[in-house]
């Protein structure tokens, strides 16, 4: 049998402890360490997972210098993540890292530079396009079955931070703008951007924008709506938000027809006209099955397959600059038009 690849991970909060199991439940994977600011939340998830050693503050430097790891796995504040990234590639250990991999055009420049001077893997933890519908949805777009696409709308909400999900941490970082980089359009948003690219198209220009700090005692965003442009000419409008019940859902719309995904009451999907109901790939999406597997599960399996095969595929790196890159553009024509 192959030596199990040796991993660690950076940030014992809620979303590290969706990792760790991932990576657990991966044969090719030994959880060897876990540094966290906390130390009660370090022991604690090397308990739930039997990791022998914990590192606590900057002992996560350490982690990364001495325990011969071949994967990190990238979990804290995003503020961080430039920081954790850039010693990880020094130590050379494969990377996943946490959206938004960094909260400035700087802070994605100089980790580029430092990306293209290694032969390593690098996933952006887009989990999102691991959701066992998507890649039907992606053969009805390119099969041309709703024809020339002209608009792609994606709706996705939920009550905010530490309401609609619980963090470890005390530190409410998510509504600091210097440590989180923004508001809501850089914690949802990226996701949403991301499974645009993945489906249809990279986009091509931001055109519009509508922000505000609706219920969140917080200088950044709270609600949000982006207009942008498709490169293949299609329009594309995100709305975020951290104000509204939970909800998600996707509607893209071609000239001979349109699909309707509802990703939070599992209403997964719906077509207009009724004549395309015959459609084989419509149909195979009617009948499809959601995998119990979690889509985090799907992201690691096929990360720690490509360390293993060193193949660097999606969604790597430039996926993740991108999904930044697409928030940023959006937040200096905020500047420019609403101040």
């Amino acid at each position: 049998m192959n030596k199990r690849l040796r991993v660690g991970l950076i940030g014992a909060g809620a979303i590290g402890l969706v990792h760790l199991s991932g990576f657990s439940k991966n044969v090719n994977c030994e959880l060897v360490a876990i540094a966290s600011r906390t130390e009660e939340h370090a022991k604690a998830a090397a308990n739930r997972f039997n990791i022998p050693k914990i590192f606590v503050g900057e002992g996560w430097k350490d982690m990364l210098k001495n325990e011969n790891l071949d994967i990190v796995s990238i979990c804290t504040p995003n503020y961080l993540h430039t920081p954790n990234i850039l010693e990880a590639l020094r130590n050379d250990i494969h990377i996943l890292c946490e959206k938004p991999i960094c909260t400035s055009r700087e802070e994605l420049d100089i980790v580029e530079k430092e990306i293209k001077k290694t032969n390593l893997v690098f996933f952006t933890a887009f989990n999102k396009r691991y959701l066992s519908l998507f890649p039907i949805v992606k053969k009805i777009i390119e099969q041309n079955v709703l024809g020339k696409i002209i608009l792609a709308r994606y709706n996705f909400a939920h009550l905010g931070p530490y309401t609609s999900h619980q963090a470890l941490s005390k530190e409410r970082w998510f509504f600091d703008s210097e440590k989180a980089g923004g508001g809501v359009l850089l914690d949802l948003g990226v996701h949403s951007i991301d499974l645009f690219r993945y489906l249809i198209d990279d986009y091509e220009k931001v055109e519009g924008i509508s922000a505000n700090t609706s219920c969140v005692d917080m200088s950044n965003e709270d609600n949000c709506n982006v207009l942008f442009r498709f490169q293949n000419n299609a329009l594309g409008i995100i709305s975020v938000s951290w104000c509204n019940n939970p909800s998600e859902l996707i509607e893209i719309f071609g000239i001979r027809g349109s699909i309707k995904i509802d990703l939070i009451n599992r209403k997964l999907f719906s077509f207009t006209p009724h004549s395309l109901k015959d459609n084989k790939y419509i149909l195979e999406a009617k009948k499809h099955k959601i995998s119990e597997q979690g889509t985090h599960h799907g992201l690691i399996d096929h990360f720690v397959n490509c360390v293993l095969e060193n193949r660097n595929e999606h969604p790597n790196f430039d996926d993740g600059k991108k999904a930044v890159e697409f928030v940023l553009d959006s937040y200096l024509l905020k500047q420019k038009y609403i101040g």
